[in-house]
């Protein structure tokens, strides 16, 4: 039976022993219910552990789309027909990015520390990180963009809001369905009952969807844990007729 319980990492128990500006900074600014200190934390609702996505999330995509996005599905769709490979970014074994790595057929997990909400995924071993400190988004002069963005977060009653914006420009919003650099995700993630948690993702991008996207996902408790995923091992690139890089990303 696995034991779910906090996990501590070095610098988090730096700060639980009060050896780090990390710590004092926790509990300096702390503010009610919302994880920045182990005893905040201990308030929290707990979905800390491992969860597996439910089988069949996430193959539907958006339907209003803006004229342009429209005509680039389309033409994704065509190619598709003709059975050419029009998946780069995976066939590279880049990881997907935000949001459709919260939905590839592996477990995540959950981790609670003092001012962040971590969530490991186990598919292309991808790692999120929540700041629930109370900061802001960096800038746009200073932040970069990432497949899995830049995320923070805050509590509102049994339900965390995480706010995401900041991603590489080549991945997707669904299958054949890029974005912009407006794209804007919230999500609010909650535990429905022992064996399940929700979370709803709203994404936002005037560019290419016509009206903000809100789709459910739902994820059952699994008694488990992450494994290793690799994806170089036995990976062989293609080649076109001239030695070019069959897949390449971006043009």
């Amino acid at each position: 039976m696995r034991r779910i319980g906090v996990h501590v990492c070095a610098r988090a128990l730096l700060a639980l022993l009060g050896l780090s500006a990390f710590g004092l900074a926790c509990a300096a600014t702390g503010a009610s219910d919302q994880g920045r200190t182990w005893a905040e934390i201990a308030k929290l609702p707990n979905w800390q552990g491992i969860w597996q996505p439910e089988f069949g999330i996430g193959l539907a995509g958006p339907k209003a789309l803006t004229p342009q996005a429209e005509a680039k599905y389309a033409a994704y769709m065509q190619a598709q027909k003709h059975g050419e490979d029009v998946q780069p970014v995976q066939a590279n074994c880049l990881p997907p990015g935000m949001p459709q790595i919260m939905i590839q057929p592996y477990p995540i997990e959950f981790l609670f520390n003092p001012g962040q909400v971590v969530i490991l995924i186990e598919a292309y071993q991808q790692e999120r990180t929540i700041f629930t400190d109370g900061r802001k988004h960096p800038s746009d002069d200073v932040i970069t963009p990432t497949f899995q963005g830049d995320s923070i977060g805050h509590w509102e009653g049994d339900t965390l809001v995480v706010d995401t914006i900041a991603f590489v420009p080549h991945t997707m919003i669904a299958p054949g369905i890029g974005h912009s650099d407006q794209m804007h995700i919230v999500e609010r993630i909650r535990k429905l009952n022992p064996q399940e948690i929700e979370i709803r993702q709203t994404i936002t991008d005037p560019k290419v969807l016509a009206k903000p996207w809100t789709v459910v996902h739902k994820y059952k408790h699994l008694d488990d844990r992450i494994r290793e995923y690799v994806c170089e091992q036995n990976n062989r690139d293609s080649a076109d007729s001239e030695g070019r890089a069959g897949e390449r990303v971006g043009p």
